[in-house]
């Protein structure tokens, strides 16, 4: 009985870094693209304090919110030695890349890409053929 639980947290655990990667990889390739040594596991750790900072700031309101958006600027610049302007390119196309990705997945998944008051018409896959 006490086996069910086990898996049940072990699976959560490997859901959690599975979707860690993936949330990873729109930094990884931008950083690699402008920087040349870009590591995933850099990628994950930048993703971890920008996620995490952005929770903890988010508290305080729209200030909160402004001073995570220099942070992050600071943590990418941090993170791979490079200047803030290199920086905001690096978050400026890893949005573009995690865009793209998400409106594939959207696509071939059949859901809409943007939660709104009004239901956004997708075409699911099997209308496509």
């Amino acid at each position: 009985m006490g086996f069910g639980i086990f898996a049940v947290g072990l699976l959560a655990i490997v859901a959690f870094i599975v979707s860690w990667i993936i949330l990873s990889i729109p930094l990884y390739l931008s950083a690699r693209a402008l920087t040349n040594r870009s590591t995933l596991l850099e990628a994950m750790g930048a993703s971890f304090l920008i996620v995490l900072f952005f929770f903890l700031l988010s508290i305080i309101g729209i200030i909160g919110i402004i001073i995570w958006i220099f942070l992050t600027i600071a943590i990418i610049a941090g993170i791979y030695r490079t200047s803030y302007l290199k920086a905001i390119l690096i978050a400026i196309i890893a949005i573009v890349i995690y865009i793209i990705i998400a409106a594939i997945l959207a696509l071939l998944l059949g859901i809409t890409l943007i939660a709104s008051t009004t239901a956004l018409v997708t075409i699911p896959l099997f209308l496509i053929h």
